[in-house]
């Protein structure tokens, strides 16, 4: 979870009343939202910190019902298994525990005492009993437990619970309101054309390419794969209502205006996450150029990440436009690492020496892209699209 995710869910939860600041974990100034004396903020970091009485009734139900922690909802903070009921306290407990604590006992008498603390906490009703701290590192998590505690305080007054059931519709309503902040529209050429720095030699390798056949082909295998990326810059396709494909994919974006010492408005990252398979496409636009990313799990500890980017940035060694192919794992038959830099025209392994490209290397690459844009398509096209469109991967189509 980001900072603007953060925001977006205390607004569209109706808790957004930010009172006071505190420091984060991180030493960051943070606001603070009180909400039936339960402290929320971002820790300045990843995750949002919930701080007060959460009843152990909602913590226990979350616990059942989204088994392994798919949302990342930690008890005190610690491991994404941790079981609310080892966790729990109660007023009693706290008091006991802070007595140890005054009365300077030895660790041996201090450990023996709190253990016997825990086992007398254990015998007492739960109704009394509460998680104190609660960090959560995904927006959906936030949304999750929040919707619990309303529903919690309405069924304590006797009154219809309701909003467990909005979780879909608000969960479509905060990813579109960041969307918009996003504006992932903006397609490659629009924001390197913008570039003052590095459209000249950025268009001029798109030139270079499409005065081939072949070049042609892998121009538009490379805008293939950014569109099946980022399937917002898709004009093939028409993408379905958002509250129809969240339940098949995670979505997690951002906007910065700052990055490794260098400026520029609309900077953004977007994430896109398969829930059933994990696999994940990434999508960046940094100020000194952009960044198309597939994350695939080919099958046991066996991956495959395939980039296309454009980066100034000396420490790569890779400045210009680069196609990056990497097959690893630890039971991967072949570890592959190849870096293609277009603007160059060379290749090689990331930290090797790089030699300028054959046709045989660029006919290998092609095909690898074209793989690529099969795998991301099941991320975001197979997912997204609207029922009754069907997907067309051939280069031809651009």
């Amino acid at each position: 979870m980001n900072r603007l995710e953060f925001n977006e869910v205390m607004k569209n939860v109706g808790i957004n009343n930010p009172l006071t600041t505190t420091t984060g974990i991180y030493n960051s100034s943070e606001e603070v939202h009180y909400w039936q004396n339960i402290a929320i903020y971002f820790g300045g970091s990843y995750f949002t910190v919930v701080k007060g009485k959460i009843p152990l009734e909602v913590a226990n139900i979350i616990y059942e019902k989204y088994p392994n922690n798919p949302y990342e909802i930690r008890v005190d903070g610690g491991c994404s298994d941790w079981n609310p009921n080892e966790r729990c306290i109660d007023d009693k407990y706290k008091k006991d525990i802070q007595e140890y604590v005054e009365q300077n006992l030895n660790d041996e008498e201090y450990l023996e005492k709190c253990k016997k603390a825990r086992k007398n906490l254990s015998r007492r009703v739960n109704e009394n009993k509460y998680i104190g701290t609660y960090h959560i590192d995904t927006k959906e998590g936030l949304v999750i437990l929040l919707l619990e505690m309303k529903d919690y305080f309405a069924r304590k007054q006797g009154l219809v619970e309701t909003e467990v059931k909005r979780f879909d519709e608000l969960m479509a309503t905060i990813n579109s309101r960041i969307l918009k902040k996003v504006n992932p529209y903006i397609s490659t050429y629009e924001w390197m054309k913008s570039d003052s720095k590095n459209s000249e030699i950025f268009l001029r390798t798109v030139e270079n390419d499409r005065k081939t056949s072949f070049g042609k082909q892998f121009r538009n295998a490379i805008d293939k794969f950014d569109k099946v990326v980022n399937p917002y810059i898709n004009e093939k396709i028409d993408l379905d209502e958002m509250i129809n494909y969240l339940s098949k994919v995670n979505i997690s974006s951002d906007v910065y205006n700052f990055e490794n010492g260098m400026q520029r408005e609309n900077c953004c990252q977007i994430h896109i996450t398969d829930i059933a398979s994990e696999n994940e496409v990434s999508y960046y636009r940094r100020p000194d150029g952009f960044s198309y990313q597939l994350m695939y799990i080919l099958g046991n500890q066996q991956y495959l990440s395939v980039l296309h980017y454009y980066s100034t940035r000396v420490e790569q060694d890779d400045i210009g436009e680069v196609i990056y192919i990497n097959y690893f794992g630890d039971n991967i038959p072949q570890e592959i690492d190849v870096r293609y830099n277009i603007t160059h025209g060379v290749v090689g392994k990331t930290c090797g020496e790089k030699s300028s490209i054959t046709l045989e290397q660029k006919e290998w690459i092609y095909d690898e892209l074209l793989k690529a844009i099969n795998l991301a398509s099941t991320i975001t096209i197979d997912n997204m699209q609207k029922r009754g469109y069907s997907k067309q991967l051939t280069q031809n189509d651009q």
